[in-house]
């Protein structure tokens, strides 16, 4: 009996599209600086994103011709601004979405004029440099967030998680680090 094969997980950019459409711009500012604190506790990053504390930022997402601004915060995360931004980011929603999901390099979306930068550029740099320099370090954020008790408990498992065979892997089918274009992998060959 064959098992059915799973749908196709649908791209990010698809599901935040009407999101953006429907909400205004201050929720999504509110949100999308909650998601990032969240994601920030731990991380190396953490400690020099204060370097750039009191800079606004903007992303304008080209098909919905929106500003969302944001501060960098002197502990080191960021805020909704409601004053004009020293820098702005422009590109589409797809690209951002490459991007926060590591499928993407700025510097190539840059040189094929998909991203674009406006405003202060040493601004723009310095904060590209420390977002393409951080390698998220999940087992840091765990024991951030977590109790203690729990942490250590859900480290050892994430760690064991990442040495599991790869056909045993979560990989989306259009992931980087499939090296597979299908999403399929090889027959395993299991010796006795």
């Amino acid at each position: 009996m064959r098992l059915p094969r799973p749908l196709p997980l649908p791209e990010p950019a698809e599901l935040l599209r009407p999101l953006l459409w429907v909400a205004p711009p201050w929720l999504h500012e509110h949100a999308l600086a909650s998601i990032v604190n969240r994601l920030l506790r731990g991380q190396s990053i953490e400690v020099r994103l204060p370097e750039l504390a009191g800079k606004r930022f903007g992303l304008r997402v080209d098909e919905l011709s929106r500003v969302l601004s944001f501060e960098i915060t002197a502990q080191g995360g960021l805020r909704r601004s409601t004053l004009p931004p020293d820098v702005t980011f422009h590109g589409s929603l797809e690209d951002f979405t490459a991007l926060a999901l590591r499928r993407a390099d700025p510097d190539a979306l840059f040189f094929q004029r998909r991203l674009a930068v406006e405003g202060e550029t040493e601004t723009g740099l310095h904060l590209k440099n420390l977002i393409d320099g951080w390698e998220y370090d999940v087992a840091a954020h765990l024991q951030a967030v977590l109790p203690a008790k729990l942490a250590p408990f859900t480290v050892a498992l994430w760690q064991r998680l990442r040495t599991l065979p790869a056909p045993f892997r979560p990989v989306r089918r259009d992931s980087r680090r499939s090296s597979h274009p299908t999403g399929r992998y090889p027959a395993v060959q299991v010796r006795s």
